[in-house]
Formats: structure tokens, C-alpha cells, sequence
């Protein structure tokens, strides 16, 4: 092999991978992290809640077949089933969308304040690593579900992120429309609210 064939290995050797730009979801097959451990690679992360014991499950209807795995874990779980049985709020975002990580520090302090749902973030059209890296470094404590394209879809979710929605005890399921992006804590607790009682 002649000097220009070694230099042509060793430049193609070292060249980093072109990134996705913070503007624009990452393509698809980019989706899914596949060479590395989630549980290293996506570590920190919170725990998804736990599907009820079989013979009491109802899954949410709308969310019957949506599987995801939670971020952190290898593990996929059915949605309608984990989140079946109390209050969620589901918050659909992307490590990418701006608005979504100015949004999510609010739903975390909602989630931790008296009288709050819970909450559960529903990662979509991204990369799982991106979304773990984003969860440590604003310290979200609520848990969210990965590679949840499908979950997305199963709510019909318009192309447009951050997306809300609330899930009531009896599986039924409402978008939060009154407000495109949380700004304070109140605010979330205001439509909450009005989801709730109607």
C-alpha cells in the first residue's frame, strides 16, 4: 500500500461522524442507540412507572399497543399499561426542540410541587443518547420513555413539539391546547386542571 492509500485509512480512520444540527430531528435511522448499554449510556435517567399486576390491568385504550422503552433501561414496556390507573401528564419532546428544553424544568418543578399529577416525558424523533444527556444535564427527576415514535402516533400527535397530554383514571385522554409552551408552574397546574374537570 503506498503512502497516499495509508493517508486515505488513517483520514478515514479519524473523521467524526457529521452531527445533526439542534435545529432539525435527527434522521431516521438515527433513532435508536444500538452499540452502547442504555443503562451506561443513558444513565441518571429516572425510572418509567411499572405496569399494574396483570390481573388488575387496564390499559389506557388509545395506548393499548404502544411499547417504548424507558430511558435508562433495555427494557421496552407497554404505555397504556404503565401509565394506566392515575393522573398522567404526557409530555412529548426532543433533545433537539428548544422549546421543549426551556419547557421541561417547569413540568419537573410541577411534578414535585402539592397536588401535582404525574408526569412521564415521551421521547420522540430522536436520539436516545441525546435525550439522556439532555435529562442529566437540567436534572429532570420525572421519568421518560424512548424510541416512543409509536406512542405518538397512537395519540395522533400533530408534527409540532413540545406536545401535552392528559390521561385521566378512567383512560381517557385530552391534549393540553391552552397553552403551546409551559412557563411557570401555575400555568401547568391551571390547565391540569381544566383537563381534569371537563
Amino acid at each position: 500500500m503506498g503512502l497516499l492509500g495509508v493517508a486515505g485509512v488513517l483520514v478515514a480512520a479519524y473523521t467524526e461522524p457529521v452531527g445533526v444540527p439542534l435545529s432539525r430531528p435527527p434522521t431516521p435511522h438515527h433513532f435508536v442507540d444500538t452499540a452502547e448499554d442504555p443503562a451506561v449510556v443513558e444513565g441518571g435517567a429516572a425510572a418509567c412507572p411499572a405496569p399494574a399486576p396483570a390481573r388488575d390491568a387496564v390499559a389506557v385504550p388509545s395506548l393499548a399497543d404502544a411499547r417504548a422503552r424507558c430511558l435508562g433501561s433495555a427494557r421496552s414496556a407497554n404505555v397504556g399499561l404503565a401509565i394506566a390507573g392515575k393522573p398522567t401528564l404526557l409530555n412529548l419532546w426532543a433533545s433537539w426542540c428548544a422549546p421543549c428544553r426551556q419547557e421541561m424544568p417547569i413540568l419537573d418543578a410541577y411534578a414535585g410541587s402539592p397536588g401535582a399529577v404525574r408526569v412521564v416525558g415521551v421521547n420522540v424523533r430522536d436520539r436516545s443518547s441525546s435525550a439522556a444527556a439532555l435529562v442529566r444535564d437540567l436534572q429532570i427527576t420525572y421519568p421518560s420513555f424512548t424510541d416512543a415514535d409509536n406512542v405518538a402516533a397512537a395519540l395522533a400527535a400533530p408534527p409540532l413539539l413540545p406536545l401535552s397530554y392528559l390521561v385521566k383514571t378512567d383512560g381517557s385522554v385530552r391534549r393540553l391546547q391552552d397553552v403551546l409552551v409551559f412557563s411557570d408552574v401555575e400555568q401547568v397546574a391551571r390547565s391540569v386542571a381544566t383537563a381534569m374537570s371537563s
